[in-house]
């Protein structure tokens, strides 16, 4: 008898060891057939209800209920082993819906009663729908492991997610002295902007930035990626052993809205957006094939357009011609390269836990203008639909109004009835064009009311290679930074009225404050800053102020006024820097210089006429220097008032070489 027994089962290892092998040949229906008779022979054997479970999960198209089937059972015949729980889980987030769903949360929910970490368990847990009763019933799952730092640390997050800062707070601080975690700092860091205490949040944020070298887990880019742009995305990607503090540093530092604070509060709003989006714009249906399947939003995409024609054919004035529907829904087809979609196949929103509304919040703010049932809140019109379902949103730039629309829509359009999560929903081109813009840059919404006029001039700085970029506004005081392609800091300046800051030439970022009384100015833009150095001839920028006499450079930039406007009737002086003059054999220069004033007409004028620019030309005889400043006074009434565009051009004479100051625009009345 017990030979027999013996025999039995050194023949059950071997048709476990051959159901596993054919597992992984894929020959998935012999392995299924011989899980079976494993099975049969042993029935309450847990190991072998898991084998029978991961064949029939592995066949295609169907098997996944039989899966589950034998999953649960092998659950039940071993309740303190979380790999049956993990691969029902599994089937849930395979079938997807609302039943998959379920499936998923509630073998997540019993796991984390075995295990607080079990494989990326908490990490799918975070990407099925949430609310506060389930945030609860996890919590009490993990609490039965007490203080274990896996269960502390997960109980701190889903204390955030209920609005607990405080409690947040207090689990981590339970957790034992040790190893830096970087995911544990962020928490902190959350809960101290969600509860106001902001210098606690900016504390434990530079606690996680001292580690972000170390950061396998890429935490800190999972707080913001969000809101990068794709040039980010792609520096983030490519960055290598040691480069990411400084990554982090600088994606932080060109989004500081105030330049005169020691801190910066774009990191603030963007933990309380967080936290605002969260709760509002959360994903009802995270699992939906919308935000899984390419093909299915392929569909989703054809019954949108269905929708769009529906309304262009009630409402004309929607969509301009019937040619511009295509491209308008096109932003919710499969391409890669679509409105809210990914070259991963998952749309944007599954990644983040948001829906479109919540995407485009997160890295704007609120909108400026929003309103319910229609699209497009520059058009006004009847309900469209239901307030419920549609929203468009407008945002007001310095480039003009971007308006976007949404609608409920990642569960199809059948007959033109809208349902699930809230989908981008371009009604023109120009939405399209809107959200694309959106969802490439943020913006900080921290007021600054003070709209500063502002004057930049560039002159060779006193270090060779680089530029002087001289600043004059209004107000009190500005404050000034130069950042390159790559983020890094190239230039950082202060002062009252007018101030300078050396920087290398190329394409940087600016970021520019001005305060008036309290009250913030801000300008963030590109510049080009000239090369001064290496071309054979080279000008400064042209200064102008009022006056009838010659003066120096820092006398001539004390009287620019920064907005540029003058008297029409009143002298004005004009300085500018030439470089690079050759000499004759006598050590002197000899150089023609033109002052153009070109009259910037409105399109009216241009129709009914052209006006010929005012141009004052004179040839000069110098002696050579490493900067020649060339100078002129204009008598008053030679230039009637108007708004111009005033360059000024070098001529030098010995080499025939020609050289144009950048354009300035300027008003005279």
């Amino acid at each position: 008898m017990i030979a027999l027994v013996l025999v039995l089962a050194l023949q059950d290892t071997a048709s476990y060891a051959r159901a596993e092998s054919l597992l992984a040949a894929g020959q998935i229906n012999a392995a299924i057939e011989v899980a079976r008779k494993l099975a049969r022979r042993e029935p309450d054997d847990p190991r072998v209800q898991l084998l029978l479970g991961r064949a029939y999960y592995a066949r295609p198209i169907t098997g996944r209920y039989d899966a589950l089937a034998a999953f649960q059972k092998a659950a039940r015949l071993a309740p303190n082993d979380p790999e049956p729980l993990y691969w029902q889980m599994r089937v849930g987030w395979y079938l997807g819906s609302d039943e998959g769903e379920v499936i998923a949360r509630g073998a997540m929910l019993r796991l984390f009663e075995l295990d607080p970490d079990y494989r990326d368990a908490w990490q799918r847990f975070g990407e099925i729908y949430h609310n506060d009763d389930i945030w609860r019933r996890a919590d009490r799952a993990l609490a039965r492991h007490g203080d274990q730092p896996a269960a502390l640390l997960h109980r701190a997050e889903l204390a955030l997610a209920l609005g607990e800062p405080d409690v947040t707070d207090s689990l981590l601080a339970r957790r034992p002295p040790g190893i830096p975690d970087i995911t544990a700092f962020l928490l902190r860091a959350e809960a101290g902007f969600d509860a106001g205490r902001d210098s606690a949040g900016y504390a434990w944020y530079d606690s996680a930035l001292v580690y972000a070298d170390y950061d396998s887990t890429d935490a800190l880019w999972g707080q913001i990626w969000m809101i990068a742009s794709p040039a980010e995305t792609a520096h983030y990607d490519s960055t290598g052993p040691g480069e990411r503090r400084a990554f982090f540093e600088h994606f932080w530092a060109t989004r500081d809205p105030d330049l005169f604070t020691a801190a910066n509060e774009r990191i603030a709003e963007h933990y309380r957006r967080l936290a605002y989006t969260r709760h509002w714009f959360k994903l009802l249906h995270p699992l939906t094939l919308y935000h899984r399947s390419a093909r299915y939003r392929a569909l989703t995409n054809f019954g949108a357009r269905a929708t769009l024609g529906a309304y262009a054919d009630s409402l004309p004035d929607l969509l301009p011609t019937s040619s511009e529907r295509l491209p308008a829904a096109a932003g919710l087809g499969p391409d890669p390269g679509a409105v809210g979609d990914t070259t991963h196949g998952r749309t944007m929103s599954a990644r983040a836990g948001l829906d479109a509304r919540g995407l485009v919040w997160i890295r704007q703010g609120p909108p400026d203008l929003r309103v319910y049932g229609i699209p497009d809140p520059l058009r006004p019109m009847e309900n469209v639909a239901s307030p419920l379902d549609l929203e468009g949103w407008t945002y007001y730039t310095p480039r003009g109004p971007l308006t976007i629309a949404f609608a409920r829509g990642s569960t199809g359009f059948a007959g033109g009835q809208m349902g699930g999560d809230f989908i981008f929903f371009p009604t023109s081109p120009h939405q399209v064009a809107s959200a694309r813009r959106l969802l490439e840059g943020d913006r900080s919404t921290l007021p600054a009311p003070f709209g500063a006029a502002l004057f930049l001039a560039y002159f060779r700085s006193d270090q060779l290679g680089r530029t002087e970029l001289v600043f004059v506004s209004t107000g009190d005081s500005a404050a000034a930074v130069l950042w390159d392609g790559t983020g890094d800091e190239v230039g950082r300046g202060a002062g009252v009225r007018r101030f300078g800051v050396s920087a290398p030439p190329g394409h940087l970022q600016l970021g520019f404050n001005a305060d008036s009384g309290g009250r913030l100015g801000r300008l963030r833009a590109e510049v080009v800053v000239p090369d001064l150095w290496t071309p054979p001839l080279a000008l400064s920028s042209l200064l102008l102020a009022p006056g009838d006499s010659l003066a120096d450079r820092a006398a001539t930039l004390a009287r620019v006024p920064p907005g540029l406007v003058f008297a029409a009737g009143a002298p004005i002086s004009a300085y500018t820097e030439v470089y690079g003059l050759a000499a004759d054999g006598a050590g002197r220069a000899h150089y023609t210089v033109r002052y153009t004033f070109e009259r910037v007409q409105s399109a009216l004028g241009r129709m009914f006429g052209v006006a010929h620019p005012v141009v004052f030309e004179f040839t000069r005889d110098v002696p050579v220097r490493e900067t020649v400043p060339e100078q002129v006074v204009l008598a008053p009434g030679r230039v009637p008032a108007g708004h111009y565009r005033v360059t000024v051009a070098v001529t030098d004479l010995s080499r025939l070489v020609k050289s144009q100051s950048v354009a300035l625009d300027v008003t005279l009345r």
